[in-house]
């Protein structure tokens, strides 16, 4: 009969290696089943408006190639997250003047994964990569309901002053990565496999 030790050993589940690398046009229907796979409320923290089922082309073109650069997170081919920044002009962001360079960052997570720090990893690389792109101030739009990320843009700008806009709050903060894994910071070299 085999010991504790022994019969636990045995039960043991490896989980697949969480994969984040740069969108491609052939992720097209990747990021549909992201995004179709997502709660109604999910979605709506996202988007704030509704989106077909599935999600349009044209939309998932836009979130694939904006004017930044975008990125998937996947585990064993699944798709778990997606993050993008994109360029803002200032004339049409509250509290901003013309010289400033203003990315802005957005990120969804598949349900089963939020509040594990996937999307902090995700907003990282983005914001990183925007950073090495010129930015010198982020974009943060964000549902007033939407209390998880919310939270993440106040713990990481503490100084942070949201601009309320209807359901929304519209944050500009200094351009520096969110806090992350250090590891994370360099977008250019990213498209590798980190163990979670």
């Amino acid at each position: 009969m085999p010991s504790q030790a022994e019969s636990v050993n045995q039960t043991q589940v490896t989980t697949p290696a969480l994969t984040i690398r740069p969108a491609a046009e052939s992720d097209l229907e990747t990021l549909g089943a992201l995004l179709t796979a997502l709660s109604d409320l999910s979605r709506y923290h996202r988007f704030q408006a509704p989106i077909p089922t599935p999600p349009r082309p044209a939309l998932l073109r836009h979130l694939l190639h904006p004017t930044g650069a975008a990125w998937l997170a996947t585990r064993a081919d699944h798709p778990l997250a997606h993050a993008m920044w994109a360029w803002a002009t200032p004339t049409s962001v509250p509290g901003a003047s013309s010289p400033e360079k203003i990315a802005e960052l957005a990120v969804v997570v598949a349900d089963g994964e939020q509040g594990k720090g996937l999307g902090v990893r995700m907003l990282t690389v983005a914001a990183a990569d925007a950073v090495e792109a010129g930015a010198t101030h982020f974009l943060l739009v964000v549902g007033a309901s939407n209390e998880r990320s919310l939270g993440m843009v106040r713990r990481r700008w503490p100084g942070a002053v949201g601009e309320r806009d209807g359901s929304l709050l519209s944050f500009v903060v200094p351009a520096r990565p969110a806090a992350g894994p250090r590891s994370e910071v360099r977008p250019r070299e990213l498209c590798r496999t980190t163990g979670r």
